[in-house]
């Protein structure tokens, strides 16, 4: 499916660990994994998109003794008013550092390498079903020629994924041309299951549709801005995406 329903942050340094955990979570439906191997990289992440689960090595950097970076990732994560209750799953090869990681960052579960797939894929399942308040984004940031436009989220009608730029349309009329970015950014950027993919390279919000006509694979967008084709190879997960609006 085109629509994000969960978000997963996996933070592992170790090539072959970041494998084995993708290669459970790609088996569950309906998240999208993002993927970081150092704690700078998995920050911007956090600010950038609305996680809702995270799995974090403990020690990011091998080459230095001692690190718990991904301990210091975690506690940066907890003072952030969006995540102070988002889930957390630590990994490490380290003796005991339950303690801090259950008492101060209300980890949900943790696992000693090695550790059983099953069973952490259990957990992670179980942490993705439970009802925790998603965190919605009012705002939406383009970035175009050094100065940063803000965009209320409610007002994108669509957004137009060209070669080389996205050109994004405002319901009050304005619109943006900002550096390209990649549907599936946009998507992750938007978090929010009000705005599907209609074909390869046009985004739309369902609070402007108008109309559909499926015969001739086509929506009509309110206010006179127009008609969107729907991809024919995307048009079985653009229904399911209404249907979960």
């Amino acid at each position: 499916m085109q629509l994000i329903h969960k978000q997963i942050l996996v933070v592992e340094d170790n090539k072959y660990s970041m494998n084995r955990i993708c290669s459970i979570l790609k088996d569950i439906e309906g998240i999208t994994i993002i993927k970081a191997d150092n704690s700078g990289e998995a920050y911007q992440y956090a600010t950038e998109y609305s996680i809702d689960l995270f799995i974090i090595d403990i020690i990011l950097d091998s080459t230095k003794e001692a690190d718990v970076s991904g301990m210091t990732f975690a506690e940066a994560v907890r003072k952030m008013d969006k995540y102070k209750m988002t889930p957390i799953i630590f990994t490490t090869c380290l003796e005991d550092p339950e303690l801090h990681a259950y008492a101060h960052l209300h980890c949900y579960e943790y696992f000693r390498k090695p550790y059983d797939l099953e069973k952490l894929k259990e957990a992670i399942v179980t942490t993705l079903q439970m009802k925790t308040t998603k965190y919605e984004k009012e705002y939406v940031c383009f970035k175009v020629n050094g100065i940063v436009f803000p965009v209320k989220i409610k007002d994108i009608v669509c957004i137009d994924n060209r070669t080389t730029s996205i050109h994004i349309q405002c319901a009050n009329g304005e619109s943006i041309d900002a550096p390209y970015k990649s549907s599936r950014q946009m998507l992750l950027e938007l978090n929010s299951n009000k705005f599907l993919k209609c074909n390869k390279s046009i985004i739309i919000n369902t609070d402007f549709i108008e109309s559909i006509n499926y015969q001739i694979y086509e929506v009509k967008l309110k206010n006179n801005f127009g008609k969107v084709k729907i991809g024919r190879r995307i048009l079985k997960s653009f229904k399911e995406g209404l249907a979960n609006c």
